[in-house]
């Protein structure tokens, strides 16, 4: 696949919907598509299906950025992938030499930062007023940033478009270290899909909220 023919459209096709797709699956509804871990908690809102790749949702980018730019070079390379949490806990996965995937959701992370956007991540006020708590998370988490992530956490990461994958990333890096450092329990429900199947974001503890009844 080249340039010219992407991984998924940038905008949606006629007829194409999570709806659509999800009937074509045998499923009730869009709900159908979401794995466990996908669904809204009590903590933060729910987030888009993970293999729901159509039109530039950013769950969708993050995943094929993941597999484009980072297993696929693992891959190619020889490199030993353990895959958290199927293999087993985060700590006893990490090994030199070895590629660790483990899935992190920006949202469930800015609650673990203790960070709230006042507005819209897409705006670069918002990620601006976030600046100083997201410099103490960071510093909590013993990183020290450099110059340049320092300035662009000030600036709210960039008047453009990218400037909320930028953001995303960061905070989707903070969630990661904070279980590494034991601010977060390396959690997941015993509950056998999950574990063998769905996989869990890394960090979250809480379950997702009871599906309303009619």
């Amino acid at each position: 696949m080249g340039p010219a023919r992407p991984f998924y459209p940038a905008r949606g096709v006629r007829g194409m919907t999570r709806a659509a797709h999800a009937a074509a699956l045998g499923f009730e509804g869009p709900a159908g598509l979401s794995r466990w871990c996908d669904r809204a908690t009590a903590e933060r809102p729910a987030g888009a299906p993970l293999f729901w790749t159509l039109g530039a949702n950013q769950s969708g980018k993050a995943a094929i950025n993941a597999w484009r730019d980072w297993l696929l070079p693992a891959l190619g390379a020889g490199m030993p992938i353990r895959i958290w949490p199927f293999e087993g806990g985060l700590r006893e996965l990490l090994a030199p030499g070895t590629a660790v995937l483990a899935e992190v959701y920006p949202a469930e992370a800015l609650r673990h930062c203790g960070l709230a956007l006042a507005g819209s991540k897409r705006l670069r006020a918002a990620r601006r007023g976030v600046a100083p708590g997201l410099l103490a998370a960071m510093a909590a988490r013993r990183v020290v940033p450099e110059a340049a992530l320092a300035a662009a956490v000030a600036d709210g990461f960039g008047a453009d478009a990218p400037g909320e994958d930028r953001f995303d990333s960061v905070i989707g890096l903070l969630g990661l270290i904070g279980v590494l450092e034991g601010m977060r329990p390396d959690y997941v429900p015993e509950d056998p899909w999950i574990r063998r199947w769905e996989g869990w974001v890394l960090g979250q503890t809480a379950l997702p909220r009871p599906a309303a009844t009619p």
